[in-house]
């Protein structure tokens, strides 16, 4: 004699067993949630985005130009650092490909390039806000900005440069004519 299973019983175990997925699932989540919020950033404090949004957020709302002039430094710092981002990216997929570097640091930057992602979807929001369509505008210009600042800081350095290699010069010819 055979008993017979109820028809609900398939239905309770996939209940039930549909529950625990989605409550290990969560708890998954919130953990790793936890861990990624744990970890130091990969770039210090923004000091331009703290200034644009306390300009933002003040009771008189400034000048529409200056809000603009805090944006595109704001703008202009982001790119910095996502084409920092994107130099360091390939050398560091290798590095942590053959193991050199650690999983917390591949977290950590994987987890900036994300922060960078959305901070730059941020600024694009608020280059709309102050004007439609004002975004591209906005990040042509401060790529150009960040541009001009490297090659003021490339042609800084020659000066240095050039000392550097008028002082090796001498030494070279002072120790040749010794000898």
């Amino acid at each position: 004699m055979a008993q017979s299973v109820s028809l609900y019983t398939p239905v309770i175990y996939i209940a039930v067993l549909l529950s625990v997925l989605v409550i290990f699932s969560t708890v998954y989540r919130k953990r790793k949630l936890r861990s990624l919020e744990g970890m130091k950033p990969w770039y210090p404090t923004h000091t331009s985005r703290d200034i644009y949004e306390t300009l933002a957020e003040m009771a008189p709302k400034p000048p529409t130009k200056v809000l603009t002039s805090a944006l595109l430094r704001r703008a202009t710092e982001d790119i910095r650092r996502v084409v920092k981002i994107r130099e360091a990216k390939g050398a560091l997929a290798t590095l942590h490909q053959k193991g050199s570097v650690s999983d917390d640091l591949w977290l950590r930057f994987t987890k900036s390039e994300k922060l960078m992602e959305l901070e730059l979807q941020d600024c694009a929001n608020e280059a709309n806000k102050i004007k439609e369509g004002f975004a591209s505008t906005l990040f042509s210009s401060a790529q150009e900005i960040a541009q001009n600042d490297a090659i003021r800081q490339r042609l800084g350095n020659l000066d240095k440069i050039r000392d550097d290699f008028k002082k090796e010069m001498e030494n070279a010819n002072i120790t040749a004519s010794k000898k």
